[in-house]
């Protein structure tokens, strides 16, 4: 079929060529002369060739590999370039009006040890970690525990801007009876606000130990005496003259006799202590030999009969009666 289409064209193009042949010449000029009719007819029959023929495939083009240098590693040594360091940003906090911190116990730390009935004084160094300042309005209050003998409430003695430290003290007084006590106190505002230590508001406190002491036995811790004259020898009967002082260890009474190794034994004699204190006796006479003849020798003493029982001093004397 493809090969009739050509030949058609072909005879279809030479007649074209003989019929312009035979035509008759005209006066005028012609716009084309024969060459041109050829080259016409011949690209109209490559026009038919083309229409029925099939365009080959191009080839395709597969781009060159390239290939990749491999650069060898150089030992370069690291340089240590500072990264700049971006200061902080300041986020700003709205700090609770009224806060307070706990700095220190100035007076009395935690179990200190005190007498019944003794009164002290506790100092506590409080500071203002709020944006308000405290000002006289503002009190120590008493919060829970045992109060010691404490007032309910006492104001401050004056301002504390935030920032500023004060130092908060309370007279107080121990308990009669031996044990631990602990007293809880706070702050309180010109509202009537109660606050305390941190924002969960804790309170700080006072804690102490009562001892009730072991009480001291009473006694004579010492006695003495001195003899005048220290021995006789003249007219009989006579009297000598014992002069002393007694010390004890509290108040109380002493009772004291003068005795002898012959089994004289003075009437007993009080004398009263306020303290632990010494006193001196009031001079006692001992009247000695009983006439003419009479001699003796032996040791005089000073009996402690309450609270000791005990004998102190004894002392050589002699006596002779001519």
């Amino acid at each position: 079929m493809k090969k009739m289409t050509i030949g058609f064209s072909i005879i279809l193009v030479m007649t074209i060529l003989l019929s312009a042949c035979n035509l008759p010449r005209g006066t005028t000029t012609p716009t084309s002369d024969a060459n041109y009719v050829f080259t016409a007819a011949a690209l109209t029959v490559q026009a038919k060739i083309n229409e029925n023929t099939p365009i080959p495939a191009l080839p395709t083009m597969i781009p060159p590999e390239i290939e990749t240098l491999e650069i060898p590693p150089t030992n370069v040594a690291p340089t240590d370039t500072p990264i700049p360091t971006l200061a902080p940003t300041a986020t700003p906090t709205s700090l609770p009006c009224d806060l307070a911190k706990f700095i220190d116990d100035v007076t009395v730390p935690d179990d200190t040890s005190y007498t019944p009935g003794a009164t002290f004084t506790k100092t506590w160094r409080i500071k203002n970690e709020g944006s308000c300042t405290w000002t006289t309005s503002y009190s120590l209050v008493f919060d829970s525990g045992t109060s010691m003998g404490g007032p309910a409430s006492k104001a401050l003695s004056g301002n504390v801007a935030p920032g500023q430290t004060v130092d908060i003290s309370v007279d107080l007084k121990a308990p009669d009876t031996a044990s631990t006590y602990k007293g809880n106190w706070k702050l309180r505002n010109g509202s009537g606000v109660i606050f305390g230590i941190g924002t969960e508001n804790k309170a700080f406190w006072v804690q102490i130990k009562v001892n009730v002491p072991t009480p001291q036995l009473f006694a004579v811790t010492s006695a003495s005496f001195t003899i005048n004259p220290s021995s006789y020898n003249g007219t009989c009967p006579t009297e000598i003259t014992l002069s002393g002082k007694i010390r004890v260890s509290r108040a109380g009474d002493v009772i004291y006799t003068f005795r002898r190794e012959d089994g004289y034994v003075s009437s007993p004699i009080t004398i009263s202590f306020s303290d632990g204190s010494e006193k001196n006796l009031s001079d006692f006479k001992m009247s000695m030999g009983s006439g003419p003849g009479y001699s003796w020798t032996g040791k005089i003493w000073l009996r402690i009969d309450e609270p000791n029982h005990q004998d102190f001093g004894a002392t050589s004397f002699s006596i002779t009666c001519p």
